[in-house]
């Protein structure tokens, strides 16, 4: 009796309704066994890769972070790492290799993958397909396979050499870097085997269609940057008050910009930070909790040098708004943004309501723009606090206009 390949993978290894539906296209049943497998055995390693989450912040702690709390993370490396080869032992065993394969797609697959999505993170489609259309499915699969799991492997041997380096260094966040940059190229290079593979038989379909937790490398830079973009507007108020604050009125102020910082750590965007910007949040928090946990008072001076430190920290992650994923996001943002200005111009002639309507509209496209220009940024808040009456609101379109379109030249 014939046994399923993908029986031999975990129970545990979910696949979507839509992937399911995509395999019953499959008509050879023998490749549709082995198509599934192989889809499992990714289930299995993006489970386990999401199970790689550095170590709550112990920001309280005055010494660095002790090493040995990160061997806590050592089963989860060593099981994502397993389930990666599992996976790449089914692909070696399961499909013919192809006499060539692509040997460009680890270097262009970052940027490709990342703008697949299209400009806004919207887009449609599963993967370019790196097999010649006049193959059989079992030769384009057997490509695609072998094409991604070469990358894939690579980088499971690229993030074997690098834990070695990092492991030999004193300081405990090089090593946590090397955790946190790997955990995510894993997964995407696991996700865009499952992707391809998929796109074999399928193309206009939505990733997060196929894999429900699915996010955009767009998605997720625009969630970041209005993130930190909010977490800089608060701190700044909070530089503003503490400019001339005694330290006991300076103390219910740091506790508010402590707990607004405890809840920024809590946020999936904060997830997705680099490991070393991480680090400069959580030596911002612990460093003002040594201050407020003082025998000898608040230390004002030193107060403000740690509040100046870390702002300028945070322009620095400004530099996010020249990834090339966000440009293009910006720009169609940007440009439908002006589009609805210029309506809510015609209408607000002799329809203020409807230039309202207009204007509502171009807040929520801006409102994932936060952190691009301060100044468009200013103006949103403005009009969220306080919106104008009916005869500013004329006036305010055009600055509106002015605005958009002077960050749109910026952009190029």
């Amino acid at each position: 009796m014939n046994t399923s390949a993908s029986a031999q993978v975990s129970a545990g290894a979910e696949l979507s309704p839509k992937t399911i539906e995509i395999l019953q296209t499959i008509r050879d049943p023998d490749l549709r066994d082995r198509v599934e497998a192989t889809l499992r055995h990714g289930s299995v390693a993006l489970a386990e890769l999401a199970r790689i989450h550095l170590p709550q912040d112990q920001f309280e702690a005055r010494d660095q972070v002790v090493n040995d709390r990160y061997l806590e993370l050592a089963p989860y490396v060593l099981a994502a790492v397993a389930s990666i080869n599992r996976m790449l032992n089914q692909i070696a065993e399961s499909y013919p290799r192809p006499h060539q394969t692509d040997d460009s797609l680890e270097d262009d697959f970052d940027l490709e993958f990342d703008l697949v999505d299209g400009p806004t993170g919207e887009g449609t489609g599963l993967s370019r397909d790196h097999a010649t259309a006049e193959r059989s499915p079992d030769e384009k699969i057997s490509e695609t396979a072998h094409a991604y799991g070469g990358m894939l492997r690579s980088r499971v041997l690229g993030f074997a050499d690098r834990l070695k380096f990092a492991l030999s260094q004193s300081d405990s966040w090089p090593l946590l870097a090397e955790l946190d940059d790997h955990q995510h190229k894993l997964s995407k290079a696991v996700q865009g085997l499952y992707f391809g593979m998929l796109g074999v038989f399928a193309q206009d379909v939505r990733r997060d269609e196929i894999l429900p937790s699915y996010r955009s490398a767009v998605s997720e830079a625009v969630r970041l940057r209005v993130a930190t973009a909010d977490l800089n507007y608060h701190l700044s108020r909070f530089n503003h008050a503490i400019a001339d604050a005694s330290p006991e009125a300076a103390v219910p102020l740091v506790v508010a910009i402590a707990d607004r910082l405890q809840r920024f750590s809590a946020r999936p965007e904060y997830r997705t930070m680099r490991a070393e910007d991480k680090k400069a949040v959580i030596d911002f928090r612990r460093e003002l909790y040594l201050l407020r946990h003082g025998h000898e008072g608040l230390p004002m001076a030193r107060l403000r040098i740690a509040v100046e430190g870390f702002s300028k920290f945070l322009e620095s992650l400004q530099a996010i708004n020249h990834r090339e994923v966000l440009v293009l996001h910006d720009r169609q943002r940007l440009s439908d943004a002006l589009s609805l200005l210029e309506r809510a111009e015609a209408f607000a002639a002799g329809d203020i309501d409807g230039a309202r309507i207009q204007m509502a509209q171009v807040v929520d496209l801006v409102s994932s723009l936060l952190g691009r220009n301060p100044e468009l940024d200013l103006a949103y808040r403005r009009y969220r606090t306080e919106p104008p009456s009916p005869d500013m609101l004329p006036k305010v379109i055009a600055s509106w206009k002015h605005l958009v379109r002077s960050t749109l030249v910026v952009l190029g």
